[in-house]
């Protein structure tokens, strides 16, 4: 009965983590529209992408409610840390004989990080591009007002950035 309820447990921890790897998918797609609508300057359309983004990220912070609960679970019935890793999990699931479900979380989890490393590269991207807008932003707001900031080279080769009013 045990065996059959640690089973069960560690398929349904699989299963949660490829749902994790469909909405950390999603998430990473709605990351890279969010940077070419920024490129376009579709700023309505930016919006609502963003708040799906926080709905999707919302999500799957329950999402790793329940895997924690889940792995907690697990652990007590397995008889470990509950503060373990998720390779000493799939490594105890390997010594039980739950190899298939060991390697199909081992595999998912490889893949998830994968995609959490693409959306953090994107989400730079992102950044940069909003930096250097608002960057030009500020210069243009500095024109209007009268000041124009010019960059001349110094004796040694260097920028000066002296700052004129109209």
């Amino acid at each position: 009965m045990q065996r059959e309820l640690i089973k069960l447990k560690a398929e349904r921890l699989r299963e949660l983590w490829q749902e994790f790897c469909y909405k950390h998918t999603e998430l990473y797609d709605l990351t890279c529209s969010e940077y070419m609508l920024l490129l376009a300057s579709e700023i309505d359309e930016l919006e609502a992408v963003i708040q799906e983004k926080k709905n999707l990220i919302d999500y799957i912070g329950g999402l790793d409610d329940i895997r924690n609960d889940l792995i907690d679970d697990l652990c007590l019935s397995l008889q470990i840390p509950t503060e373990s890793k998720i390779k000493a999990l799939v490594a105890k699931l390997n010594q039980i004989e739950e190899s298939k479900q060991a390697r199909e979380i081992e595999k998912l989890n490889l893949l998830l990080l994968d995609i959490i490393e693409k959306i953090q590269e994107q989400n730079k991207k992102n950044q940069i591009f909003l930096n250097k807008a608002l960057h030009s932003l500020h210069e243009l707001k500095e024109s209007f007002v009268g000041h124009k900031t010019y960059k001349t080279y110094s004796s040694s080769g260097g920028i000066n950035r002296s700052s004129m009013g109209y």
